[in-house]
């Protein structure tokens, strides 16, 4: 994947070369500053901008999933023994049948240590 940043990167760079040999030649060849190639060029400057951007954005996006697909494929290899958090989690004390709602959701304390805060 490198190796197509990179290439996005020389392409990038090639197009805005072009640009701005464009846009001089089009000055150079008028008789005062025209404002029309100038905004041209920064126009297409921009749109070169946000090309590059989101290119590398994809690409981006392509590595992750093929990192989340290789992940997936050594999880399944292993036979699926590996739990998340949520699997491992402890779910804690289930409240009383006396409790409120309110207090039902209310997320429980943790047991032992008390944490007290000193200066």
């Amino acid at each position: 994947m490198i190796w197509i940043q990179r290439l996005v990167v020389v392409v990038f760079l090639a197009g805005l070369a072009a640009l701005v040999v464009a846009v001089i030649l089009l000055i150079r060849q008028s008789e005062g500053v025209p404002p029309m190639p100038i905004f041209a060029g920064l126009l297409g400057a921009a749109v070169l901008i946000l090309l590059a951007g989101a290119s590398l954005a994809l690409i981006s996006i392509a590595g992750s999933a093929r990192r989340s697909a290789d992940a997936l494929q050594r999880m399944a290899r292993l036979g699926g023994s590996v739990t998340g958090l949520a699997d491992s989690a402890d779910p804690g004390p289930q409240p009383a049948a006396g409790d409120t709602a309110e207090d039902a959701m209310r997320p429980t304390r943790p047991q032992g240590k008390k944490l007290v805060a000193t200066r």
